[in-house]
Protein backbone atom coordinates (compact mmCIF):
# COMPACT_ATOMS: atom_id res chain seq x y z
CA UNK A 1 0.00 0.00 0.00
CA UNK A 2 1.42 3.30 -1.04
CA UNK A 3 1.94 6.16 1.41
CA UNK A 4 -0.74 8.22 -0.30
CA UNK A 5 -3.25 5.43 0.06
CA UNK A 6 -2.40 4.95 3.73
CA UNK A 7 -2.92 8.67 4.35
CA UNK A 8 -6.26 8.53 2.56
CA UNK A 9 -7.39 5.63 4.76
CA UNK A 10 -6.32 7.45 7.91
CA UNK A 11 -8.20 10.57 6.83
CA UNK A 12 -11.28 8.49 6.06
CA UNK A 13 -11.05 6.71 9.38
CA UNK A 14 -10.74 9.99 11.25
CA UNK A 15 -13.70 11.37 9.35
CA UNK A 16 -15.80 8.34 10.23
CA UNK A 17 -14.76 8.58 13.87
CA UNK A 18 -15.61 12.28 13.83
CA UNK A 19 -19.05 11.59 12.43
CA UNK A 20 -19.61 8.86 14.99
CA UNK A 21 -18.52 11.25 17.77
CA UNK A 22 -20.93 13.91 16.57
CA UNK A 23 -23.75 11.35 16.30
CA UNK A 24 -22.97 10.04 19.79
CA UNK A 25 -22.78 13.54 21.26
CA UNK A 26 -26.03 14.59 19.62
CA UNK A 27 -27.71 11.39 20.82
CA UNK A 28 -26.58 12.16 24.37
CA UNK A 29 -27.97 15.67 24.05
CA UNK A 30 -31.28 14.67 22.51
CA UNK A 31 -31.74 11.47 24.51
CA UNK A 32 -29.97 12.10 27.81
CA UNK A 33 -29.80 9.33 30.38
CA UNK A 34 -31.73 9.78 33.57
CA UNK A 35 -29.77 12.06 35.88
CA UNK A 36 -28.83 11.11 39.44
CA UNK A 37 -31.60 13.44 40.66
CA UNK A 38 -35.25 12.32 40.77
CA UNK A 39 -37.06 12.39 37.44
CA UNK A 40 -39.89 14.85 37.02
CA UNK A 41 -40.12 18.59 36.49
CA UNK A 42 -38.01 21.40 37.83
CA UNK A 43 -38.35 25.16 37.69
CA UNK A 44 -35.27 27.25 36.97
CA UNK A 45 -34.96 31.04 37.05
CA UNK A 46 -32.40 32.69 34.77
CA UNK A 47 -31.99 36.36 35.70
CA UNK A 48 -31.21 38.91 32.96
CA UNK A 49 -27.58 38.85 31.77
CA UNK A 50 -27.10 35.17 32.70
CA UNK A 51 -24.33 33.90 30.40
CA UNK A 52 -24.75 30.93 28.05
CA UNK A 53 -22.19 28.99 30.05
CA UNK A 54 -24.06 29.67 33.28
CA UNK A 55 -27.35 28.59 31.69
CA UNK A 56 -26.07 25.17 30.72
CA UNK A 57 -24.17 24.71 33.96
CA UNK A 58 -27.37 25.39 35.88
CA UNK A 59 -29.34 23.00 33.66
CA UNK A 60 -26.77 20.29 34.30
CA UNK A 61 -26.89 20.93 38.04
CA UNK A 62 -30.68 20.60 37.97
CA UNK A 63 -30.47 17.31 36.05
CA UNK A 64 -32.09 18.67 32.89
CA UNK A 65 -29.01 17.86 30.78
CA UNK A 66 -26.03 15.61 31.43
CA UNK A 67 -23.06 17.52 30.04
CA UNK A 68 -22.99 21.31 30.29
CA UNK A 69 -19.85 21.71 28.17
CA UNK A 70 -21.17 19.48 25.38
CA UNK A 71 -24.49 21.32 25.39
CA UNK A 72 -22.78 24.71 25.18
CA UNK A 73 -20.60 23.56 22.24
CA UNK A 74 -23.66 22.25 20.41
CA UNK A 75 -25.51 25.51 21.00
CA UNK A 76 -22.62 27.68 19.77
CA UNK A 77 -21.98 25.55 16.66
CA UNK A 78 -25.53 24.75 15.56
CA UNK A 79 -28.05 26.98 17.40
CA UNK A 80 -26.29 30.25 18.18
CA UNK A 81 -28.85 32.10 16.04
CA UNK A 82 -31.50 31.36 18.67
CA UNK A 83 -31.23 33.88 21.50
CA UNK A 84 -31.83 32.34 24.93
CA UNK A 85 -34.17 34.60 26.87
CA UNK A 86 -34.03 35.27 30.60
CA UNK A 87 -36.90 34.25 32.83
CA UNK A 88 -38.33 31.38 34.85
CA UNK A 89 -38.76 28.11 32.98
CA UNK A 90 -40.13 24.69 33.70
CA UNK A 91 -38.13 21.72 32.38
CA UNK A 92 -38.40 17.95 32.46
CA UNK A 93 -35.53 15.95 33.94
CA UNK A 94 -33.95 15.00 31.55
CA UNK A 95 -34.90 16.96 28.44
CA UNK A 96 -33.62 17.05 24.79
CA UNK A 97 -31.28 19.95 24.05
CA UNK A 98 -33.22 21.27 21.06
CA UNK A 99 -36.45 21.35 23.07
CA UNK A 100 -34.67 23.35 25.76
CA UNK A 101 -33.26 25.82 23.25
CA UNK A 102 -36.62 26.15 21.46
CA UNK A 103 -38.43 26.85 24.73
CA UNK A 104 -35.94 29.46 25.88
CA UNK A 105 -35.73 30.97 22.41
CA UNK A 106 -39.49 31.54 22.37
CA UNK A 107 -39.47 32.86 25.93
CA UNK A 108 -42.04 30.30 27.10
CA UNK A 109 -41.65 31.31 30.74
CA UNK A 110 -43.76 30.22 33.69
CA UNK A 111 -46.81 32.46 34.10
CA UNK A 112 -48.69 33.26 37.30
CA UNK A 113 -52.36 34.18 37.47
CA UNK A 114 -52.98 36.66 40.29
CA UNK A 115 -56.61 37.41 41.15
CA UNK A 116 -56.92 40.83 42.79
CA UNK A 117 -60.31 41.10 44.53
CA UNK A 118 -62.18 44.33 45.14
CA UNK A 119 -61.63 46.27 48.33
CA UNK A 120 -57.96 45.64 49.06
CA UNK A 121 -55.61 48.41 50.11
CA UNK A 122 -52.46 49.06 48.11
CA UNK A 123 -50.36 47.02 50.54
CA UNK A 124 -52.80 44.10 50.56
CA UNK A 125 -52.90 44.20 46.76
CA UNK A 126 -49.15 44.15 46.33
CA UNK A 127 -48.73 41.40 48.90
CA UNK A 128 -50.58 39.09 46.50
CA UNK A 129 -47.67 39.55 44.09
CA UNK A 130 -44.63 39.63 46.33
CA UNK A 131 -45.87 36.61 48.30
CA UNK A 132 -45.38 34.72 45.01
CA UNK A 133 -41.86 36.07 44.61
CA UNK A 134 -42.84 38.78 42.14
CA UNK A 135 -41.46 42.21 42.94
CA UNK A 136 -41.11 43.23 46.57
CA UNK A 137 -42.28 45.83 49.11
CA UNK A 138 -39.66 48.43 48.21
CA UNK A 139 -40.20 48.07 44.45
CA UNK A 140 -43.96 48.40 44.78
CA UNK A 141 -43.63 51.38 47.12
CA UNK A 142 -41.58 53.16 44.47
CA UNK A 143 -43.98 52.21 41.67
CA UNK A 144 -46.96 53.42 43.68
CA UNK A 145 -45.67 56.98 43.53
CA UNK A 146 -45.82 57.04 39.72
CA UNK A 147 -48.88 59.30 39.79
CA UNK A 148 -48.10 60.60 36.31
CA UNK A 149 -49.75 57.39 35.09
CA UNK A 150 -53.07 59.13 35.80
CA UNK A 151 -52.64 62.73 34.71
CA UNK A 152 -55.39 64.95 36.01
CA UNK A 153 -56.83 62.36 38.38
CA UNK A 154 -54.13 62.30 41.03
CA UNK A 155 -53.18 65.96 41.20
CA UNK A 156 -51.83 66.91 44.60
CA UNK A 157 -51.44 63.34 45.89
CA UNK A 158 -48.39 61.16 46.17
CA UNK A 159 -49.68 57.63 45.58
CA UNK A 160 -52.13 55.60 43.51
CA UNK A 161 -54.28 54.16 46.29
CA UNK A 162 -57.77 53.66 44.86
CA UNK A 163 -56.63 53.41 41.23
CA UNK A 164 -55.20 49.86 41.28
CA UNK A 165 -58.09 48.21 39.51
CA UNK A 166 -59.24 44.80 40.84
CA UNK A 167 -58.81 42.29 38.03
CA UNK A 168 -57.09 39.02 37.11
CA UNK A 169 -53.49 39.63 36.06
CA UNK A 170 -51.09 37.22 34.35
CA UNK A 171 -47.47 37.93 35.23
CA UNK A 172 -44.09 36.24 35.27
CA UNK A 173 -41.33 36.14 37.84
CA UNK A 174 -39.49 38.89 35.99
CA UNK A 175 -42.48 41.23 35.60
CA UNK A 176 -41.47 44.43 37.37
CA UNK A 177 -43.50 46.23 40.02
CA UNK A 178 -43.75 49.22 37.71
CA UNK A 179 -45.19 47.04 34.91
CA UNK A 180 -47.77 45.61 37.30
CA UNK A 181 -48.81 49.03 38.57
CA UNK A 182 -48.96 50.30 35.00
CA UNK A 183 -51.28 47.41 34.04
CA UNK A 184 -53.56 48.00 37.02
CA UNK A 185 -53.82 51.73 36.35
CA UNK A 186 -54.47 51.00 32.67
CA UNK A 187 -57.38 48.78 33.71
CA UNK A 188 -58.75 51.61 35.83
CA UNK A 189 -58.57 54.01 32.88
CA UNK A 190 -60.35 51.44 30.73
CA UNK A 191 -63.19 50.89 33.24
CA UNK A 192 -63.65 54.47 34.42
CA UNK A 193 -65.32 55.38 31.16
CA UNK A 194 -66.20 58.84 29.80
CA UNK A 195 -69.79 58.06 30.83
CA UNK A 196 -68.74 57.64 34.47
CA UNK A 197 -66.66 60.82 34.29
CA UNK A 198 -69.66 62.69 32.97
CA UNK A 199 -71.87 61.35 35.76
CA UNK A 200 -69.29 62.52 38.31
CA UNK A 201 -69.28 65.97 36.72
CA UNK A 202 -73.06 66.19 36.81
CA UNK A 203 -73.04 65.28 40.50
CA UNK A 204 -70.42 67.92 41.23
CA UNK A 205 -67.66 65.39 41.94
CA UNK A 206 -64.17 65.13 40.53
CA UNK A 207 -63.15 61.64 39.36
CA UNK A 208 -60.93 61.34 42.44
CA UNK A 209 -63.83 62.18 44.76
CA UNK A 210 -65.90 59.54 43.00
CA UNK A 211 -63.17 56.98 43.67
CA UNK A 212 -63.00 58.01 47.33
CA UNK A 213 -66.74 57.53 47.80
CA UNK A 214 -66.65 54.27 45.82
CA UNK A 215 -63.90 52.95 48.08
CA UNK A 216 -66.12 53.49 51.15
CA UNK A 217 -69.07 51.83 49.41
CA UNK A 218 -66.83 48.91 48.44
CA UNK A 219 -65.89 48.27 52.06
CA UNK A 220 -69.49 48.60 53.26
CA UNK A 221 -71.29 46.52 50.62
CA UNK A 222 -70.73 42.80 51.14
CA UNK A 223 -73.86 42.36 49.01
CA UNK A 224 -73.16 44.20 45.75
CA UNK A 225 -76.83 44.90 45.06
CA UNK A 226 -76.87 47.15 48.13
CA UNK A 227 -74.24 49.45 46.65
CA UNK A 228 -76.69 52.04 45.23
CA UNK A 229 -78.58 52.15 48.55
CA UNK A 230 -75.39 52.68 50.54
CA UNK A 231 -74.36 55.33 48.01
CA UNK A 232 -77.72 57.06 48.51
CA UNK A 233 -77.20 57.20 52.28
CA UNK A 234 -73.82 58.88 51.86
CA UNK A 235 -75.02 61.27 49.16
CA UNK A 236 -77.98 62.24 51.35
CA UNK A 237 -75.68 62.85 54.29
CA UNK A 238 -73.33 64.98 52.20
CA UNK A 239 -76.25 67.09 50.99
CA UNK A 240 -77.44 67.61 54.55
CA UNK A 241 -73.91 68.39 55.80
CA UNK A 242 -74.02 65.33 58.03
CA UNK A 243 -70.83 63.42 58.70
CA UNK A 244 -70.52 60.16 56.79
CA UNK A 245 -69.67 58.18 59.93
CA UNK A 246 -68.40 55.20 57.96
CA UNK A 247 -66.72 52.50 60.04
CA UNK A 248 -64.30 51.44 57.29
CA UNK A 249 -62.72 54.89 57.30
CA UNK A 250 -61.86 54.46 60.98
CA UNK A 251 -60.38 51.01 60.33
CA UNK A 252 -58.32 52.42 57.48
CA UNK A 253 -57.06 55.30 59.61
CA UNK A 254 -55.89 52.87 62.28
CA UNK A 255 -54.26 50.55 59.72
CA UNK A 256 -52.54 53.48 58.04
CA UNK A 257 -50.99 54.50 61.36
CA UNK A 258 -50.11 50.96 62.41
CA UNK A 259 -52.65 50.90 65.24
CA UNK A 260 -55.20 48.41 63.93
CA UNK A 261 -55.93 45.52 66.32
CA UNK A 262 -58.45 43.70 64.12
CA UNK A 263 -61.55 45.03 65.89
CA UNK A 264 -63.12 48.45 66.17
CA UNK A 265 -63.71 49.74 69.69
CA UNK A 266 -65.96 52.57 70.78
CA UNK A 267 -62.93 54.69 71.66
CA UNK A 268 -61.66 54.38 68.05
CA UNK A 269 -64.45 56.61 66.73
CA UNK A 270 -62.69 59.65 68.16
CA UNK A 271 -59.30 58.68 66.72
CA UNK A 272 -57.54 61.78 65.37
CA UNK A 273 -57.05 61.17 61.66
CA UNK A 274 -58.25 63.04 58.55
CA UNK A 275 -59.55 59.66 57.32
CA UNK A 276 -61.91 59.26 60.29
CA UNK A 277 -65.33 60.33 58.99
CA UNK A 278 -66.76 60.25 62.50
CA UNK A 279 -64.36 63.03 63.50
CA UNK A 280 -64.31 65.02 60.22
CA UNK A 281 -66.82 66.46 57.80
CA UNK A 282 -67.12 65.37 54.19
CA UNK A 283 -65.05 62.81 52.34
CA UNK A 284 -61.70 61.56 53.64
CA UNK A 285 -58.61 62.95 51.87
CA UNK A 286 -58.14 59.83 49.76
CA UNK A 287 -59.54 56.38 48.89
CA UNK A 288 -59.47 53.78 51.65
CA UNK A 289 -59.18 50.82 49.26
CA UNK A 290 -59.22 49.98 45.56
CA UNK A 291 -62.88 49.73 44.52
CA UNK A 292 -64.26 47.60 41.73
CA UNK A 293 -66.51 48.62 38.88
CA UNK A 294 -69.76 47.89 40.75
CA UNK A 295 -68.80 50.26 43.57
CA UNK A 296 -67.70 52.95 41.11
CA UNK A 297 -71.02 52.71 39.30
CA UNK A 298 -72.96 52.73 42.58
CA UNK A 299 -71.15 55.85 43.80
CA UNK A 300 -72.29 57.71 40.68
CA UNK A 301 -75.75 56.15 40.38
CA UNK A 302 -77.18 56.28 43.91
CA UNK A 303 -80.65 54.89 44.52
CA UNK A 304 -83.47 57.44 44.65
CA UNK A 305 -84.28 57.21 48.34
CA UNK A 306 -84.19 59.38 51.44
CA UNK A 307 -82.42 56.82 53.66
CA UNK A 308 -79.91 58.36 56.08
CA UNK A 309 -78.91 55.35 58.16
CA UNK A 310 -78.06 51.68 57.82
CA UNK A 311 -76.94 48.95 60.18
CA UNK A 312 -75.65 45.44 59.53
CA UNK A 313 -78.34 42.79 59.82
CA UNK A 314 -77.93 39.07 60.44
CA UNK A 315 -77.90 38.04 56.76
CA UNK A 316 -74.71 39.79 55.66
CA UNK A 317 -76.66 42.78 54.41
CA UNK A 318 -78.04 45.93 56.01
CA UNK A 319 -81.27 47.43 57.30
CA UNK A 320 -81.82 50.94 55.87
CA UNK A 321 -83.83 53.59 57.71
CA UNK A 322 -84.84 57.23 57.30
CA UNK A 323 -84.89 58.53 60.86
CA UNK A 324 -82.64 58.13 63.85
CA UNK A 325 -85.49 56.56 65.83
CA UNK A 326 -85.97 53.91 63.13
CA UNK A 327 -82.23 53.38 63.11
CA UNK A 328 -82.18 52.72 66.86
CA UNK A 329 -84.98 50.19 66.42
CA UNK A 330 -83.01 48.45 63.66
CA UNK A 331 -79.95 48.31 65.90
CA UNK A 332 -81.98 46.83 68.75
CA UNK A 333 -83.50 44.23 66.43
CA UNK A 334 -80.12 43.20 65.04
CA UNK A 335 -78.67 43.01 68.53
CA UNK A 336 -81.58 40.88 69.74
CA UNK A 337 -81.25 38.46 66.81
CA UNK A 338 -77.55 38.05 67.40
CA UNK A 339 -78.12 37.33 71.06
CA UNK A 340 -80.73 34.79 70.03
CA UNK A 341 -78.10 32.98 67.97
CA UNK A 342 -78.66 34.17 64.42
CA UNK A 343 -76.41 32.24 62.06
CA UNK A 344 -75.08 35.06 59.89
CA UNK A 345 -73.50 37.78 62.03
CA UNK A 346 -72.12 41.02 60.66
CA UNK A 347 -68.57 40.93 59.25
CA UNK A 348 -65.86 40.70 61.91
CA UNK A 349 -64.54 44.15 60.99
CA UNK A 350 -67.88 45.73 61.91
CA UNK A 351 -68.32 46.36 65.66
CA UNK A 352 -71.46 45.58 67.57
CA UNK A 353 -73.88 48.45 66.85
CA UNK A 354 -74.77 50.68 69.77
CA UNK A 355 -77.28 53.52 70.06
CA UNK A 356 -74.38 55.96 70.28
CA UNK A 357 -73.58 55.42 66.61
CA UNK A 358 -75.31 57.26 63.78
CA UNK A 359 -74.73 54.52 61.22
Amino acid sequence: MTAARRIAWVVLLLAVLGVLAVVYAYDRLEHPRRPPVPAGRTTVLFPPKTSTKQIFERLAKEGVIQDARLAEIYYRVYRSGTRLQAGEYQFDRPMPIDEIINRMGKGEVVQYTIVVPEGLTEEETFELFWSRGIGGPEAFTRALTETELLPGLTTGVNDLEGFLFPETYVVTRTTSARQIVDSMVAQFRKNFTPDLREKARQLGFTPRQAVILASIIEKESAIKSEGPLIAAVYWNRLRKNMRLQADPTVSYALKRDGRWTGTLHRSDYTYASPYNTYANDGLPPGPICNPGLAALKAALSPAKTDFLYFVADTTGGHTFTRTYEEHLEAIATAHHLREAGAQSPAPAATPEPTPARSL
